[in-house]
């Protein structure tokens, strides 16, 4: 098994084994979420008439996959987590979304026909194990989409200078019987994440802690590569420190 593999793997269990049973009381509000996203692709003109593909890389429970799907558009949502993907199924109900457990850089082995639109939110890229493989996958975007395709990304601004002391510290959420941290080491290309759960079970409170490794990487090096593809890109500022990428394919 290769380091990639080794820290693809590192990824996937993490999620297995503590954030996909409470991926979604983190995120907080779904409808928020759902509602944000409707909104977002409503202002980039994400829309379509025809019935035609997009793939959702990294779809979680669905906050992207759903818009989409009400959009007109036949889904195809990628997650490695399948505890994600069975919550998607319950809230999708009879819309077009066909979920697949995989990892999103293999997402072109299920395309059956060139999508019109690629999706990837959410920070989705910096849990790929290099910037090779970012790239990769980006060269795998720009081959498989169609004749005008559009290919969106949101992902963290990790420009600035790196939290230091106390700062390391993230309080995500709380509540009665939950509370979530999120402990910060900041490697240079890297950031190990160690996620901190309290949880109160019959009157006590249980620790679970685990960790893996996210790339720090820089938004601009996905432009370049998408310009590299022979894409053209402009960008928008997102919530709490995001950047919202739009690609579209030469005609």
């Amino acid at each position: 098994m290769t380091d990639a593999d080794r820290r693809t793997r590192a990824v996937k269990d993490h999620y297995d084994e503590m954030l996909g049973s409470v991926y979604s009381w983190i995120v907080g509000d779904f409808e928020a979420s759902y509602r944000a996203n409707t909104e977002l692709f409503a202002t980039l003109g994400v829309r379509s008439n025809r019935n035609q593909t997009a793939f959702d890389l990294g779809s979680g429970p669905g906050c992207q996959s759903i818009p989409l799907a009400e959009a007109g558009f036949r889904v195809t949502a990628i997650d490695f987590c399948e505890e994600l993907l069975v919550e998607l199924r319950q809230r999708a109900g009879e819309l077009t979304i066909n979920t697949v457990n995989d990892d999103i850089l293999n997402f072109d082995d299920h395309i059956v026909e060139p999508p019109e639109l690629i999706v990837c939110m959410g920070d989705t890229l910096v849990h790929l194990p290099s910037a090779d493989e970012v790239d990769s996958l980006l060269g795998k975007v720009s081959n498989s989409l169609s004749a005008g395709g559009r290919f969106v990304a949101s992902l963290r601004d990790y420009s600035a200078t790196p939290p230091e002391g106390p700062a390391r510290f993230v309080p995500v959420r709380s509540s009665d019987n939950r509370i979530f941290t999120c402990f910060l080491e900041f490697r240079g290309d890297t950031i190990i994440v160690h996620d901190i759960l309290h949880t109160r079970e019959n009157g006590h409170w249980r620790l679970r802690v685990s960790c893996y490794q996210k790339l720090r990487l820089d938004y601009r090096r996905v432009i370049a590569a998408l310009h590299d593809h022979g894409m053209e890109v402009d960008t928008l500022p997102g919530e709490n420190g995001m950047v919202i990428v739009s690609a579209r394919k030469a005609s």
